[in-house]
């Protein structure tokens, strides 16, 4: 295990909170033990930092120091260790995973195993600008408010939770904005605003009322379905097929999953097909009919109308080739 200290790697992973909006890219390369690059955006409510890096022997990073912030962070590949001043327990991440925590004057020690291709991009809130979406979103999170006023250490999720479509959506976007130069700093705040709100809905779901109607052991299958759903929306899926791998009658399956998150199966894989366009779109290098292709589209215009009923707009107007 390679050891460094927290001062020593402080440039590369510093959260500040400054007037206007400041990006900075940085990089380092110790020889046979790690070469690693950093991207950060931030302004006076949020820091916004992207951390890649090859671990040629497992690096120990101890005591590094930060400032007060709302930690949400996203480990979008590979895995990692932190040890953080206020919390009992070490705090592991696995690939596709997510977790918020409010961390008070943190002093943390990372560790990272031997892997390549490690990635996190972590948003660090200032406590403020956190609990003011809070006190916009009404009293279902007054508690959390409260924590965080109360300057309390905490992870919103007991265990971390799996990223979902939405977030990797908003995640997307945040990193390629589609919009004009002149446009990006509002962007850029409203998608921060989204991923807090979207984070929180996580919270919202897992404390919700059950549905009186549906047995405990159909919501967790039907809630096993949505997650499975988000992550194969884009292969060939039948109600019969579906119903069978979850152990549901396709009436419940109907039913069930209408009640449970407002709309139907084939509804929600509409929607998750459309936003996979609209990134793929935003990012260029497909022709509309490629990309209707892929999300399962048997003409372009089928493809045309649904886009521009979910969106308003067609995909034309992202100046792609037709």
């Amino acid at each position: 295990m390679y050891q460094i200290e927290g001062k020593e790697f402080a440039t590369l992973l510093k959260r500040e909170f400054v007037k206007g909006f400041q990006a900075e890219e940085t990089s380092a390369t110790l020889k046979d033990k790690f070469q690693c690059q950093t991207k950060s955006l931030r302004n006076s409510d949020f820091d916004i930092l992207h951390f890649n890096a090859d671990f040629k022997t497992t690096v120990r990073i101890n005591k590094l120091e930060d400032t007060t912030h709302v930690s949400l962070h996203f480990e979008l590949s590979g895995k990692s260790d932190a040890s953080i001043t206020g919390f009992k327990e070490v705090m592991s991440m696995e690939k596709g995973h997510f977790n918020v925590m409010n961390c008070v004057d943190p002093v943390s020690t990372f560790t990272f195993p031997e892997q390549q291709k490690y990635e996190y991009l972590c948003i660090g809130l200032k406590p403020a600008f956190f609990r003011q979406i809070l006190a916009e979103c009404g009293d279902n999170f007054q508690e959390i408010y409260d924590r965080t006023a109360g300057n309390e250490s905490f992870s919103l999720f007991n265990r971390n939770r799996k990223i979902d479509h939405w977030q990797h959506t908003a995640l997307a976007l945040l990193s390629t904005p589609p919009v004009a130069d002149a446009l990006k700093t509002s962007y850029i705040t409203s998608k921060v605003k989204e991923l807090v709100l979207l984070t929180l809905n996580h919270d919202l779901q897992n404390n919700k009322v059950k549905v009186d109607d549906i047995s405990t052991v159909d919501k967790e299958r039907l809630m096993s379905c949505k997650a499975y759903l988000s992550e194969n929306f884009l292969h060939q899926l039948t109600l019969g097929e579906i119903s069978r791998s979850f152990m549901l009658n396709e009436f419940k399956l109907k039913r069930g999953f209408k009640k449970l998150f407002g709309i139907t199966v084939f509804g929600y894989i509409q929607q998750l097909r459309l936003n996979h366009a609209y990134v793929l779109l935003a990012g260029g290098g497909f022709s509309i009919g490629e990309i209707a292709a892929m999300i399962g589209y048997t003409s372009d215009s089928a493809f045309i109308r649904a886009f521009g009923q979910y969106y308003g707009h067609s995909p034309g107007k992202h100046n792609l080739r037709l």
